[in-house]
This record gives C-alpha cells, sequence and structure tokens, in this order.
C-alpha cells in the first residue's frame, strides 16, 4: 500500500508539474533511432542529433519551440567517408551551434591513419560536403595515432595529433582551425616528448591565438588491486613528479616559456588552463601526501601572466571535512580514503569572474557521484564544495539509450544546476548528507525520477523532483544550452516520443 501511495504521488506530482509547462504532441518513435545531444541555444528552435541504426548515420534535426515540430532534417551520410562497419556509438566528435550555423567534427579511423573532417550545417539544413582539417598516418615505428580537439575563446577548433613511438616517444602537431575563414590560422610543431621531458595534455588558446599546455613528467611507483570487468586485477599506480606549465607565444622573441606549477602529486584526476584577458587561470583537482603519509584531495589554482613571468596568486585549497568524511569508504579497492577515488573532469561553466568545475567517479558501467566546486578567478579561492548524488548502474543490452548514466548541468540565475537519474527510493534523502552505500542505485529508466539539485549562492545543496518515469521515460542525454530561459527534456513512450518544455524560472 505504501509503495503505491508514493507512485500515486509521485504521478501526482508530475502531472500538476508538467500542468506549468508546454509539452509536444506525441511523434512515432523508432528503436533503431537514438536521440544522444541536445543544443538549446535559440529562443525559437532547438537541435536533436540522432543515431539512425536502419541507416547508420548521424542525423540533425531542427525543431521549433514550442511544438517540436521539425524544421529541417539533415543526414550527415557520414557512410560515405567511414566504413559501413564503423560503430558511431563509439564515434568521437564535437557538436555545437554557432552563428546558426551548426558544427559536426568526427574522426574517420583506419588500422593505419585518422582523418578529421568537418561538417557545416546551415538555417536551411543544408550540409556543406566533408571538410578535411588533419590527416595522421602511422609511419615506420609508430604504434598509434590519436587526434585531441576543442572549441577556443576566438570560436576557433584546436587541433593536436599526436604520433606515439612504442612506450618512450610522442611527435605532436597542433593547428588552428578559424570557423569564420575556414583557413588554418597557424600550424607548431611541439618538442618531441619522451619520460625525460614529459608529455603535453590540456591544450588552450587565449584570444591572441597562443597556444598553452601543461607538461607532465610521472612514473609508476607501485601497484594496486581494484575491480574491474567483474574481476579483480592489478593496476598501475603513478606518481607525478611534476606538473609545468608551457607557452608558445605568437609575438615574441623568445616564443616558448615554461614554468614549475607542482610537484610531488600522488595523482591528478584533471588539470584546466583558463585564459583570461592576458593572463592564465589554472585550475587542477590533484592529491597530493600529507606530512602524516595519509592522501589528501586539493583544488588548485593559479594566475599566471601568459608570457609565465608573473605569478598573481596560487593557492590550494583542501577538500571540505563534511566531503572528505562522505567519501571515505570502501569501492572496489583495498583503499577507503577519499584521496584514493579516481575522478576526471566532466564539465566546467565560466560566468563572469568565476567557474564552476564538475568531476566524475565512472567505472566500467557504473556512473557514481559528481564532485562540485566553484573557483574564484579573480583570487583563486575555492568555494561551493558539493557532491551531487548520483548511482546509475547501465551495460550493454540493458537499454538501447546508451546516455541514461549523464548528468545534464547548466547555470541559471548564478547558480549551479544539474539533473540526473535517480531511483525513486531516494527521494526523500537529503541532498547534503551523501551516503554512498545507503544511496540506492539505479540499472533503468522505467519508474525511476529525474531529479534536479540546484547549488545555492548559501552554498546548500537543494534537490527537486523533476518528472517521475510511468508511461514516458525522461531520458537524460547530453545538453547544451547557453542563457535560455527554459529546458528541453526528450521523453520516450516506446512507439511514440514528445518533448517537454520546462521554464526554468519555475523550477
Amino acid at each position: 500500500m505504501l509503495r503505491i501511495a508514493i507512485i500515486t504521488f509521485l504521478v501526482s506530482y508530475c502531472a500538476g508539474f508538467f500542468s506549468q509547462t508546454i509539452y509536444s504532441r506525441d511523434f512515432e518513435a523508432r528503436k533503431k533511432n537514438v536521440p544522444i545531444s541536445i543544443i538549446n541555444n535559440n529562443s525559437n528552435y532547438f537541435f536533436l542529433l540522432r543515431y539512425n541504426k536502419v541507416a547508420h548515420d548521424i542525423t540533425l534535426e531542427r525543431r521549433a519551440k514550442p511544438s517540436a515540430e521539425i524544421i529541417s532534417f539533415t543526414p550527415l551520410k557520414l557512410d560515405s567517408v567511414n566504413a559501413d562497419w564503423f560503430n558511431y556509438e563509439k564515434l568521437d566528435n564535437l557538436f555545437f551551434e554557432h552563428n546558426y550555423h551548426v558544427y559536426f567534427l568526427f574522426e574517420k579511423v583506419l588500422n593505419t591513419k585518422q582523418t578529421l573532417y568537418l561538417k557545416i550545417i546551415d538555417t536551411l539544413g543544408k550540409s556543406s560536403g566533408f571538410i578535411e582539417l588533419a590527416t595522421i598516418e602511422k609511419e615506420k615505428g609508430v604504434t598509434s595515432v590519436n587526434f585531441e580537439y576543442k572549441r577556443t575563446l576566438n570560436n576557433s577548433i584546436l587541433i593536436v595529433a599526436t604520433q606515439t613511438y612504442g612506450n618512450f616517444a610522442a611527435k605532436k602537431i597542433a593547428l588552428l582551425f578559424d570557423l569564420e575563414t575556414r583557413k588554418i590560422t597557424w600550424e607548431k610543431k611541439l618538442p618531441i616528448e619522451n619520460d625525460n621531458t614529459g608529455y603535453s595534455i590540456a591544450y588552450e588558446c587565449n584570444k591572441n591565438n597562443d597556444l598553452f599546455c601543461v607538461f607532465v613528467k610521472a612514473h609508476i611507483a607501485s601497484y594496486k588491486r581494484k575491480y574491474m570487468n567483474h574481476a579483480q586485477m592489478m593496476v598501475p599506480v603513478l606518481f607525478f613528479d611534476s606538473l609545468s606549465i608551457v607557452s608558445f607565444l605568437n609575438n615574441n622573441s623568445s616564443s616558448v616559456k615554461k614554468k614549475l606549477v607542482a610537484t610531488n602529486l600522488s595523482s591528478l584526476n584533471s588539470i584546466l588552463l583558463f585564459p583570461v584577458n592576458n593572463d592564465l587561470v589554472i585550475n587542477a583537482h590533484i592529491t597530493k601526501e600529507d606530512a602524516s603519509g595519509e592522501v589528501n584531495i586539493y583544488f588548485l589554482n593559479q594566475k599566471l601572466s601568459a608570457d609565465l613571468s608573473k605569478e598573481f596568486y596560487s593557492v590550494a585549497a583542501p577538500l571540505d571535512d563534511s566531503i572528505k568524511i562522505a567519501l571515505t569508504f570502501y569501492d572496489g579497492t583495498d583503499y577507503n580514503s577519499a584521496g584514493e577515488k579516481e575522478y576526471r573532469h566532466f564539465i566546467n561553466f565560466q560566468e563572469n569572474n568565476f567557474n564552476y568545475r564538475l568531476s566524475e567517479r565512472v567505472e566500467d558501467y557504473y556512473s557514481k557521484e559528481l564532485l562540485v566546486w566553484k573557483n574564484d578567478l579573480e583570487t583563486g579561492m575555492v568555494s561551493g564544495q558539493k557532491i551531487i548524488p548520483r548511482k546509475i548502474y547501465s551495460f550493454q543490452g540493458r537499454t538501447r539509450f546508451k546516455n541514461i548514466t549523464k548528468a545534464m548541468p547548466y547555470v541559471y540565475d548564478n547558480k549551479l544546476h544539474v539533473i540526473v537519474l535517480e531511483a525513486t527510493q531516494n527521494l526523500k534523502k537529503d541532498p547534503n548528507q551523501f551516503n554512498f552505500h545507503r544511496f540506492k542505485k539505479e540499472a533503468s529508466l522505467a519508474k525511476s525520477n529525474l531529479v534536479l539539485y540546484t547549488l545555492n549562492t548559501n552554498g546548500i545543496l537543494e534537490k527537486k523532483l523533476i518528472y517521475h518515469n510511468a508511461n514516458f521515460d525522461a531520458v537524460p542525454m547530453n545538453y547544451q544550452s547557453d542563457k535560455q530561459e527554459e529546458l528541453i527534456l526528450y521523453l520516450d513512450g516506446g512507439k511514440r516520443e514528445k518533448f517537454a518544455i520546462l521554464k526554468l524560472s519555475q523550477l
């Protein structure tokens, strides 16, 4: 009876909630036409990216607000470049909108060659041809090749191509592609990298198109037991000897500068670079051993001039004690401390002189809690440290939607908001008192909740039910939104689908 009462309450809540929103009519849905990502940057329409398994292609839909009717439909025709056996669920890509045009950058992967292509879709849904940006081949002695790419402040695309020789050396070339002129702005050959020089990561460009990166020197210090792929395995433990910032300036007689940032780190969860005016801010999520031998988490912030000659601040803020206690538990390894848990960068948002950073803990098909903190880019001070609860277990064959573990974060009214899928048993749990083992995990969309977590300006984490999955299931997915007043949700009903438009001011 209690369970029936709870379900009745949830359904009634959602019915009342959706009376305050706009939702589309039902559309016919096909199981082999799976939504991947939403871009919501305009007041009159939004974009939906899909993987069409029948046509074996990626397709783009531009849909009107608030009806969600299709305005234009664009098949990207990627099979004319990739082989027919290529798995598009594992396709590395960059998908974004700029100046009312949609850009889709993707990799063609062969055994001995990788190529980056760009497609540009205009306001009428017409797609350009395949614009080849870069190609990298396995030369003699090369064991692997790969690309890294990202957008920059000037809305260019920064690409770094790597050729790896065995396990001891890497040759890299960086290039910058201008979206407006559709030309290469510059190409730079980076110095040969090896264990002695360190290896470059975290590439970024400022408004002057100067290139910055972090050089990491590390070695295997030991091995530890870890539960992976349903088995216990011994994995290497890296010790990070040093992190150094390197700048490659365009207009300087001494164009390459280097500065030591940190030494003797137990782990490096993530490090990002943020150009601020003519300066450079470094955000790092690290762990370091203290005098007692305990490994602790720190959030390191440094601000340097572009030529690295001046340091404006250096702040290393420890993890809050309350979070440290909440993250102290055994979970698949022989270590229970918070500092032994591994996190990776998920997303960041920059608002004025602040940025929100989110790191997530993900193991195989198990997506766990997120860490969030706020950085003051002017002073380096850290605030707003919180755990965003999440326990979702999703594996191959459980659902056709491979992105149900995705968190959907956005910033509205100067606050960070994060939407996640969650088991209904967690509805009444205090979001500020996270207990991993008492927090129930979710393994499917059916009868689950879509929950909104909001980090208020006073540092308190608030929680609100957005939608209870019943006849239609709300499906989390990659979500991009730029200063819009509403949230777009995709709702799956098996053979039917629809979209909900929720007013952010009413959440």
